[in-house]
């Protein structure tokens, strides 16, 4: 009667541990995926507070309106938070192709794309062939489309 007991008393042991080491390993893993959750929201809190929303007429001459052969749109901060007028801002591809060399100035001068602020961007594009054309803006995760003809 003493062995039976010794054998439960092992078995009842090493349930223990195990439940501990699997209870431990639990807890890691939810406090890894609570991380990359708060991680990711602030992401996305980033981006909702970035927005931009181009304002150039597509009706209007965009393409060589000084006569130097480049692409001038207007685009307005519609976010939240203020943003750095500087081309790193900025990712722009025309007809699929990613432009370099994007000149930014804010309307009205400064350094700054306020909250309302229209900034300028403008980059050369020597040679764009006449017809419909496709240009793709994208700020801080947001993402605008703007189709215009040449």
């Amino acid at each position: 009667m003493a062995g039976g007991s010794a054998a439960e008393l092992i078995l009842f042991i090493a349930a223990i541990v195990i439940a501990a080491s699997v209870a431990g390993t639990l807890t890691n893993e939810v406090d890894r995926v609570s991380d990359a959750i708060s991680a990711k929201s602030l992401d996305v809190a980033g981006e909702i507070r970035a927005d931009a929303e181009i304002v150039s007429d597509a009706g209007a001459q965009v393409y060589n309106r000084s006569g130097d052969e480049n692409v001038t749109i207007h685009v307005r901060n519609t976010g939240a938070s203020d943003l750095p007028a500087e081309p790193g801002t900025f990712d722009v591809l025309l007809d699929g192709e990613y432009q370099t060399g994007v000149n930014v100035s804010v309307v009205g001068g400064g350094e700054i794309w306020h909250r309302g602020d229209v900034v300028r961007l403008e980059f050369s594009t020597p040679d764009l062939p006449d017809g419909d054309h496709r240009l793709k803006l994208v700020v801080s995760g947001d993402e605008e489309v703007f189709r215009f003809r040449s």
